[in-house]
């Protein structure tokens, strides 16, 4: 008997869930898209248990008769498409007729629904399915419309229960799931209920400017500008775009949207960073909403199982009328980039050219060799020499005196130079050129300090003569609120205020000194995604995560070191450190530039 045989359906329904139902937030994704497919003017989206224990999604839509319900729990069933030449012009959410049957087979589902026309006297369907198995299937006397419940979902495949993540991460990653479908469809009011408390209700609108406050608050679109009409080879844009000067270090807050469909693609978002070359400094992004209205047959959503990628016909023009769109809203809102920058950006992208820009400068390799326990050594023992505090007019320390830290007297103290482009130290040593990133190092430094600080107990925290009340989003609300305890060990306090607000305490001691919104943009870009963080007790890589994200903040705020004390105190104190070549996430902090390399430069 051959080996190869034919799945059972059951069996087969929960491997194609695999695909389609990877957490709570993908069946969440999947039946509002159905409502929105089915003419729903009213969608009200309840979970509990961050979406594991209880989904429901009610809609005012067409709803379905007795035989189009019991059909669309079949697999492949739908009403999207009927031939293959249709998948060249798909302008639906939804296709495929996976969906339904795939969420019904890993969970105890059950769908009421009833045809808002044509129904004449029919009461309305209810069918009851656990397991993939239908149970019952009666009459129902609900409102015109559909309700369908998905209650302990992999309750049959505890494999796949168990790598859900905690319950607020679950909860933070369906309301991020939900926030695109909620702002594509401006026309729709949404309605949505965790844990049986309301955390918004957001009533249908014309512009998509009102959904936007609704949903972020006025804070939120003061910092956005309007994106205008924008046509390009047949391609029409609009939304809202970060005015100059805005910008995150993460994607997480662009939303694009191709024919309605929200869309991940670097077709799209690569342009976007490119738009913003000498308005942003390098690493940031500007938040986005824009939707591109393309001809269907030129976008290919049958790629992915869950519809998040697409390909283009033509990627090349879509780059282009992205392109287009940033540079026309910007344009109209800054005439110049000189004069719209902001002057914190200035000093940041000027000066000159950096390593391996310009092509009489390649980069600058550093020679790192291990010397020991305590880290590495550049080219033999590098020292620097404290100078000490001198009454006022008499001269100052030598700077080839001996380190304060050392014992070894016979060896030359580095000498300080000065700085460059406001972002480098200078230091000769052993007529060696050494080159110190300031950032790098402050990122090192503080890094180490908050790890050994976060082992013995917490960071220390600046509390706030008043508390600040920020305007967020309700996935940035959930994450925040459900991880208070693990932030407020990080020195930041802030809680729920009401509906969409939170109220802010304390901030970490070392990055008080940056605006509030700022630090919870950082924290939110950082961390948020981190599993790390789910439990309560902070393990070695949740510590480290913690120490690294709030010693880059706290360096990107600190000033520029004054003068050649401090500047010698800055690598003293990076020399100091268990790994002082190197930020936590690899970035050299130093670079050293040896004679023989001097020499090949100028062809001595």
């Amino acid at each position: 008997m051959g080996s190869i045989r034919l799945l059972p359906d059951i069996l087969a329904s929960q491997v194609a869930a695999g695909e389609v139902v990877e957490r709570p937030a993908s069946v969440v994704k999947e039946l509002v898209e159905n409502s929105i497919d089915a003419g729903a003017r009213r969608i009200t989206v309840e979970f509990r248990e961050g979406g594991a224990r209880l989904i429901r999604i009610t809609d005012d839509g067409c709803g379905m008769d007795r035989s189009d319900a019991l059909m669309c729990l079949e697999r492949h069933a739908t009403s999207k498409i009927r031939e293959s030449s249709d998948l060249a012009s798909i302008v639906t959410m939804g296709f495929r007729g996976e969906a339904l049957p795939s969420i019904a087979s890993v969970s105890r589902f059950r769908l009421t629904t009833r045809p808002r026309e044509g129904g004449g006297g029919d009461p309305g369907t209810q069918i009851r399915v656990e397991g993939g198995v239908v149970r019952s299937v009666t009459d129902s006397g609900e409102a015109p419309g559909t309700c369908v419940e998905v209650a302990d979902l992999f309750f049959n495949v505890p494999a796949r229960r168990k790598f859900l993540r905690g319950l607020q991460t679950e909860a933070a990653a369906l309301l991020r799931q939900l926030e695109p479908l909620v702002v594509a469809r401006p026309d729709i009011a949404f309605t949505c209920i965790r844990d049986g408390r309301e955390l918004f209700r957001l009533p249908a609108a014309e512009d998509l400017a009102v959904r936007l406050r609704d949903l972020h608050g006025g804070e939120y679109l003061a910092r956005m500008v309007p994106v205008p009409p924008t046509m390009h080879a047949g391609i029409a844009v609009t939304g809202w775009i970060g005015a100059p000067g805005e910008g995150r270090s993460d994607r997480s807050h662009q939303l694009t949207f191709v024919n309605g469909r929200i869309v991940s693609s670097p077709v799209l978002s690569m342009p976007l960073r490119e738009a913003c070359d000498g308005l942003l400094p390098k690493g940031l992004h500007p938040p986005a909403v824009l939707f591109f209205t393309v001809d269907p047959s030129a976008v290919d959503c049958n790629v992915h199982p869950a519809k998040r990628e697409v390909r283009f016909r033509d990627p090349a023009v879509i780059r282009e009328a992205s392109l287009l769109a940033a540079r026309t809203a910007w344009r109209r809102t800054a005439p110049s980039p000189e004069s719209s920058r902001p002057d914190a950006l200035d000093h940041a992208l000027g000066g000159l050219p950096g390593p391996g820009n310009d092509p009489l400068f390649p980069p600058i390799m550093p020679r790192i060799m291990p010397s020991g326990p305590r880290g590495y050594a550049l080219q033999g023992e590098l020292r620097v020499a404290r100078v000490a505090e001198a009454p006022e007019g008499s001269a100052p320390a030598s700077p080839n005196t001996s380190s304060s830290r050392g014992g070894e007297g016979e060896r030359p103290a580095a000498l300080f130079l000065g700085s460059l482009a406001g972002r480098y130290l200078l230091f000769e040593q052993e007529e060696a050129l050494l080159l110190l990133e300031i950032r790098a190092a402050r990122e090192r430094i503080y890094y180490e300090r908050n790890l050994a600080r976060l082992s013995s107990g917490e960071l220390e925290s600046q509390q706030l003569l008043l508390p600040e009340i920020l305007e967020v989003s309700p996935a940035d609300l959930a994450w925040i609120t459900g991880h208070r305890e693990i932030l407020k060990v990080a020195g930041l306090s802030a809680d729920a205020f009401g509906s969409g607000s939170l109220k802010v305490d304390a901030l970490p001691a070392g990055a008080c000194d940056r605006p509030v919104r700022e630090i919870i943009d950082h924290v939110l870009a950082e961390l948020g995604s981190l599993p790390e963080l789910e439990t309560p007790l902070l393990g070695t890589s949740a510590r480290e995560a913690l120490a690294a994200s709030i010693g880059r903040l706290a360096a990107a705020g600190a000033p520029h070191p004054a003068g050649e004390r401090a500047a010698r105190m800055l690598l003293e104190d990076l020399l100091c450190c268990r790994m002082p070549y190197a930020t936590p996430t690899g970035r050299p902090t130093l670079s050293q530039i040896s004679p023989g390399e001097l020499a090949k430069r100028f062809r001595a």
